[in-house]
């Protein structure tokens, strides 16, 4: 299945170097709430030039920063940030990593033609992934309080959490305030409105715009946006919004309108989940799965979109019910169609405790073998398309192969468990869940863990650890030169 995707691989980008991805070049995630960006959702992001947008609102886009990254890649060097893929593709089975994905989005003559401009030269964008600010009414356990405003919600009224010996458990120490600079609804923000102006002309050439959060319905700024869109239509655009459907009816049905109301080329509505039941209610706090389930459906039935995509974020807990789950979703899609519900495989990498590469190797083979006896009686199924079929593939391949983290902070398991018990200890008093209750498999492992009392406590910062900020981006560095 994956066959074809090695093909293209090899034509329109390892024929430009072993490291090159066009989405360096062509796309951006852009987190206008903080002035941060990066090329897709994998790197961690980075600074936008304040000064620069002034004037050019496109290094909104073209940071510095990218331009080196897409100077290495034109070279073959393969910039650390992008780890997610090098792992993946490391694996040695023929896997296709994400930047396959995100380029293969784009005409293989534009993305020849990458080769021959400079790698300083400023790029239009043809995708863009963008967020106004973080107000979400969702806390997922992966998430933090830099893109939910309900996360930080809790970090403000309980403290931060405490007694963790990774990095990347860092980000449970700060409330998110370092986000708001402009306010919790960014009326002033500097950001917001350099992309603003940009968009009467940035409309008629742009390809696609994904529009995340937060929970974008939760924000001002998003309809705002939509009024701007109504007054600039984009005929030739593809318009895709991210909702965690957890919404009221009264919301869903606005959700519902505003496909209609928007004049584009086509409208697709992308939403999160990936496991059934009472484990996505565990993991993904604030969903109520019966409800996220009517509304995805209610939206297949009455929204005028193309299609609905269900971004899985594959994480420990999700791999005991993802089974299910799929099962479920290929219900759906027998009812309305294959092309109508698509299903989108990212691997967690961070924060690294939570990652499938944390569980213990007796259990993390079991449920190795429970997706690998799905896929085999699935493999030929007309419901899975050839994108959705080669992610599972390269995740049952991951769980077997990979075993040490994507950060060398990260590699060392036993800080890695120390990290798990400590977070998932505190995540059940404050939301009022029951760890050993929901995932019994995982109990007596999971009460054999310690939490080491000794650690200093801290305060509630409002530090941006999830970015470069935390020495990421030295450490990004490093492996570089390495």
């Amino acid at each position: 299945m994956s066959e074809e995707l090695r093909e293209w691989r090899e034509k329109n980008l390892n024929s430009i170097s072993c490291s090159f991805c066009a989405a360096k070049w062509y796309n951006a995630s852009l987190h206008l709430g903080h002035g941060f960006t990066n090329s897709c959702h994998l790197p961690l992001p980075h600074p936008i030039d304040l000064e620069e947008i002034k004037t050019n609102p496109s290094a909104l886009h073209n940071t510095k920063h990218k331009k080196e990254m897409r100077r290495m890649m034109l070279t073959g060097i393969k910039p650390a940030e992008c780890s997610y893929c090098w792992k993946i593709e490391d694996i040695g089975r023929g896997n296709i990593s994400d930047r396959v994905y995100k380029s293969q989005i784009y005409k293989e003559e534009d993305i020849a033609a990458l080769k021959d401009i400079p790698w300083d030269q400023d790029i239009p964008l043809k995708t863009v992934e963008i967020s106004f600010d973080r107000i979400c009414n969702f806390a997922c356990s992966y998430c933090n309080s830099g893109y939910s405003t309900t996360w930080g919600k809790d970090i403000r009224n309980n403290g931060a959490y405490q007694k963790f010996k990774t990095s990347s458990a860092g980000a449970y120490y700060a409330d998110g305030s370092w986000s708001e600079v402009y306010g919790k609804y960014g009326e002033d923000n500097p950001y917001v409105k350099a992309f603003l102006d940009w968009w009467p002309e940035l409309s008629q050439t742009l390809e696609e715009i994904r529009i995340t959060g937060g929970e974008p319905s939760q924000s001002h700024n998003f309809w705002q946006f939509m009024e701007l869109m109504k007054k600039h239509p984009a005929k030739n655009l593809r318009l895709a919004i991210n909702s965690n459907l957890g919404l009221n009816e009264a919301t869903v049905q606005k959700l519902i309108d505003i496909t209609k109301e928007v004049e584009v080329k086509e409208f697709d509505i992308y939403t999160s989940n990936e496991s059934y039941g009472k484990h996505a209610e565990y993991i993904r706090d604030g969903l109520k799965y019966d409800i996220w389930r009517n509304n995805v459906v209610k939206v297949i039935e009455n929204a005028n979109i193309r299609q609905l995509v269900i971004m899985m974020t594959i994480n420990s807990l999700c791999l005991f019910s993802i089974t299910e789950f799929l099962d479920d979703m290929l219900e759906i899609k027998g009812k309305y169609g294959a092309h109508k519900l698509i299903v989108d495989f990212n691997i967690l990498r961070w924060p690294a405790f939570m990652s499938p590469l944390t569980l213990p190797d007796d259990i993390k083979h079991d449920l190795h073998g429970k997706l690998s006896m799905w896929w085999r009686k699935h493999k030929k199924n007309p419901l899975i398309n050839m994108h959705e079929g080669a992610q599972i593939e390269r995740l049952i391949d991951y769980i077997e192969v990979v075993s040490r983290g994507h950060n060398s902070t990260e590699m060392d398991k036993s800080l890695q468990y120390h990290d798990f018990k400590s977070f998932f200890n505190q995540y059940d008093i404050r939301r009022n869940k029951n760890f050993n209750e929901t995932f019994p498999e995982l109990s007596e492992w999971y009460d054999s863990l310690e939490i080491d009392l000794t650690i200093p406590d801290v305060r509630v910062t409002d530090g941006r650890i999830t970015h470069y900020e935390a020495g990421e981006y030295e450490s990004d560095i490093k492996n570089n030169n390495e």
